[in-house]
């Protein structure tokens, strides 16, 4: 397997994403994020607010944990140290609180991919980039990866529709892709494939706990995004494997 560490000295370039909140990235019932019992002069805001954050952080850890099936209400509650009626001061039931940990997540995940995506270059070196984010910001998450890309298909119709568009706006960064000379246009069901061969990559390694291992697969995956527009010599090169005559 080649290796996709970042380079070394300075700030990563996979760091853009990390430490944004993004759900389940911390615990939900940290002594830091309980609030004081009993009367106090905290601002109503503030406090539902946090009461907010706290069960969509619980969510997350908890379908990554017992599956979204098997997550109950009070298990989220639990794991939030947020009673049930206050939760349903923020929420009407499980859906629409797993929906709202999908789409935040989905934001912060999509917004560091385009922020990396959009820093200068080729579009090769482009893509590299945005692909590497994606797959360090999963493999440093693994609560919202499970979430988002295994547990998204047992969350019921609108969390499909979700995913569907997910998935659908990748397309957008094969917008720019080259065309070669002489050959013809990469059709739009093939970039279809590509994108749900990737998915279907990270789904593997998220449903079976390798999360972690992701990252490692950055340039054969590099190399599968950029093959049909570049050719197979120019993309194994700027997926950074080896090359032959």
């Amino acid at each position: 397997m080649s290796s996709a560490a970042a380079p070394s000295g300075g700030v990563s370039e996979w760091t853009v994403a990390l430490g944004t909140g993004i759900p389940g990235s911390r615990s939900a019932n940290s002594p830091d994020r309980r609030l004081p019992r009993g009367r106090h002069d905290l601002p109503r805001e503030f406090v539902a607010r946090t009461q907010r954050d706290r069960l969509i952080d619980a969510m997350a850890r908890t379908v990554a944990e017992k599956g979204y099936v098997g997550a109950s209400l009070g298990d989220v509650c639990a794991a939030a140290g947020v009673s049930t009626r206050a939760y349903y001061q923020h929420f009407p039931d499980k859906e629409t609180c797993f929906l709202a940990a999908f789409e935040l997540g989905v934001e912060l995940l999509q917004k560091s991919v385009a922020v990396a995506y959009g820093q200068p270059g080729r579009w090769p070196e482009r893509m590299r980039r945005g692909l590497g984010t994606l797959l360090h910001i999963l493999a440093a998450e693994p609560a919202f990866a499970s979430l988002a890309v295994v547990e998204v298909l047992a969350a019921g119709p609108k969390a499909l529709a979700c995913r569907r568009q997910l998935l659908a706006s990748y397309l957008d960064f094969f917008a720019a892709a080259p065309r070669r000379a002489g050959q013809p246009e990469v059709p739009r069901v093939a970039v279809e494939a590509i994108i749900a061969g990737i998915y279907g990559v990270i789904f593997d390694h998220v449903s079976t706990g390798r999360a972690a291992e992701l990252p490692g697969h950055l340039p054969e995956l590099t190399y599968v995004v950029l093959a049909p527009f570049i050719g197979p010599k120019a993309a194994a090169a700027a997926a950074g494997l080896p090359v032959t005559a």
